[in-house]
């Protein structure tokens, strides 16, 4: 078995495949009732040229042949987290009040940037356990500032989100 070629185990998986001159196989969506579908993606001449000429494929797509725009290769989304929308919200509700203390502080010192990212840790129980500055470029006072707007602000379905942390990102001036 090992005086295989690499043609030789090409000629072998076409042959198996079905493959040959035959066009790639389509899903075929007039019967599909989407439970056990599969949809398959090209092959690219590139790797089956590197494959031929005895080198491992590159992991990168080759710049000739543009990637499928069929999005034939799916993937399951991820499932949605009940923790996501209650940060966002929270964190647009927080942000106005935030802007407040860099506004506040850029009246002394007009040429004011920088960030401050805080985090808000949730227990097991859903509870929240502590509210902390995980990142700041800012002058300690501003940090300070936007850290006791965020321990100020209610955060009722905190219990939808047990185990988790929700993270604030602040940069300012804020990028266009």
């Amino acid at each position: 078995m090992r005086s295989l070629t690499a043609s030789s185990l090409l000629v072998l998986l076409l042959v198996a495949c079905g493959g040959g001159g035959a066009p790639p196989l389509q899903p075929d969506t007039a019967h599909d009732s989407g439970a056990g579908s599969e949809a398959f993606a090209e092959v690219n001449p590139a790797d089956l040229a590197e494959l031929d000429a005895g080198a491992a494929p590159s992991s990168s797509p080759s710049p000739a042949t543009p990637p499928p725009s069929t999005g034939a290769i799916t993937s399951t989304p991820e499932p949605k987290d009940e923790c996501t929308p209650i940060g966002v919200d929270f964190e647009k509700r927080a942000r106005p009040k935030m802007k407040e203390c860099y506004a506040t502080a850029k009246k002394k010192e007009p040429d004011l940037k920088g960030t401050v990212r805080i985090t808000i840790d949730i227990d097991t129980l859903g509870k929240v356990k502590s509210y902390k500055i995980v990142e700041k470029t800012l002058p300690d006072s501003v940090a300070q500032c936007m850290l006791k707007v965020v321990k100020s602000m209610p955060l009722a379905e905190a219990s939808k989100c047990p185990g988790k942390s929700i993270t604030i990102p602040m940069t300012f001036p804020t990028p266009h």
